[in-house]
């Protein structure tokens, strides 16, 4: 094993993914026992949002360490670095919007984080357990909010989350845009590594494409929780 680089789609990489994938369906097979104990379900909201808001500040604070800050690098402005945040007050505070704007991001956006990790460092580099710690309470999180506080996302919460993402992201795509910078992925730089940026054409032109796919998957993902209406059977 290389303990000093990150290989995507290796050993290493499909562990790592393996533990990501282990601790959310935990969550979610104890959901139930969560539930039924107030002390269990008080300490477990308290550590996920502490725990989002302190990792997230571990993961930032990082990367203005001397000799490691870059301003078209180290800003907290990806995707993932807001979902911390977002996930902490979905936990915590149990806000529809920020819920919903978790669920979306984890499974469309974020994913992309543990599929094709913008990772070049190995095991033996303290960034490449917080790369790792910082993502996995973005799932963990989702899966709380899911089957502990059973939220449903409906058409509103949709609407809401291509809004806000989309906002977002003209805000982010505006920036590097002018800075030639490449937050939240949508400038004009690629990733280091391996993605699926890599097959969507040039800069800008692949905005839209990312644009589109982003909303495409988000519709996709509500499509499990709508449920059809029974017709009302006239007398």
């Amino acid at each position: 094993m290389d303990w000093e680089h990150f290989h995507p789609f290796t050993p290493l990489h499909f562990s790592a993914l393996a533990v990501c994938v282990a601790l959310p369906v935990a969550i979610a097979l104890f959901a139930s026992r969560i539930r039924e104990g107030d002390h269990s379900l008080r300490n477990g909201r308290r550590f996920l949002a502490i725990g989002n808001v302190a990792i997230w500040a571990i993961a930032c604070g990082f990367w203005f360490f001397p000799g490691y800050f870059r301003i078209d690098q180290s800003l907290p402005l990806h995707f993932c670095n807001l979902a911390n945040l977002i996930a902490a007050v979905a936990v915590g505070f149990r806000w529809r919007v920020a819920q919903s704007l978790l669920y979306f991001w984890t499974f469309a956006l974020c994913i992309w984080a543990f599929l094709t990790p913008f990772l070049m460092v190995g095991p033996a580099h303290p960034w490449f357990w917080v790369f790792w710690l910082y993502h996995l309470f973005i799932p963990i999180a989702t899966s709380w909010v899911l089957s502990v506080d059973q939220f449903r996302p409906g058409l509103a919460d949709l609407r809401s989350a291509i809004i806000l993402t989309f906002l977002y992201t003209g805000f982010l795509a505006l920036l590097n845009g002018m800075t030639g910078w490449n937050y939240g992925f949508v400038g004009p730089g690629k990733p280091g590594q391996p993605s699926i940026i890599d097959v969507l054409g040039p800069y800008p032109l692949r905005l839209i494409w990312m644009t589109l796919i982003a909303g495409m998957l988000f519709t996709v993902l509500l499509l499990p929780w709508l449920r059809r209406k029974k017709p009302e059977l006239s007398p």
